[in-house]
């Protein structure tokens, strides 16, 4: 079921899964070759490219914006999924399987408590191609949003 852009909050969201759009090729899904990250510069600092290869399908974090680089505490550049601590793969594996398996964008909200803190994120995955129509990339946007959890009791957004 294609991504409905009314139940994205994000507007950088929307306007990244309008882009992808605008390269679909009829039916088939946009070549990696057409949406490249000078493409969609201006929301680089959330994104990662994440390639897809082997079977079963092994994904390498190809390129990770600083942003998410930060929010991670550590450059995941170059590293496998599967090298990556065993909550961060509970999460983006099957993220990653869902979307080799649609062969469509997906999106998701999701929120979750830690410490003192309330953390909602958007994500939007976007399946590209080669030339052959195989899935060898996912463009990922992440957008977070942290907020103290004594500011959300209160009604407060900051």
């Amino acid at each position: 079921m294609p991504v409905d852009p009314s139940s994205i909050r994000r507007p950088e969201l929307r306007d990244l899964l309008q882009i992808w759009e605008a390269r679909l090729e009829g039916a088939a899904l946009p070549r990696k070759a057409r949406f490249a990250p000078v493409d969609v510069s201006e929301f680089m600092a959330n994104m990662l490219f994440v390639e897809v290869s082997g079977q079963p399908p092994r994904f390498r974090y190809r390129e990770v914006g600083v942003e998410l680089t930060r929010i991670y505490g550590k450059d995941v550049t170059d590293r496998y999924l599967d090298q990556m601590p065993v909550l961060f793969r509970t999460f983006a594996e099957p993220a990653y399987r869902e979307v080799i398996q649609t062969r469509d964008a997906t999106y998701g909200a999701f929120r979750f408590v830690e410490n003192w803190w309330i953390a909602t994120y958007e994500r939007l995955m976007l399946p590209l191609t080669n030339d052959g129509g195989e899935i060898v990339e996912v463009a990922v946007a992440i957008y977070p949003r942290f907020v103290a959890r004594e500011s959300a009791r209160s009604g407060s957004d900051d």
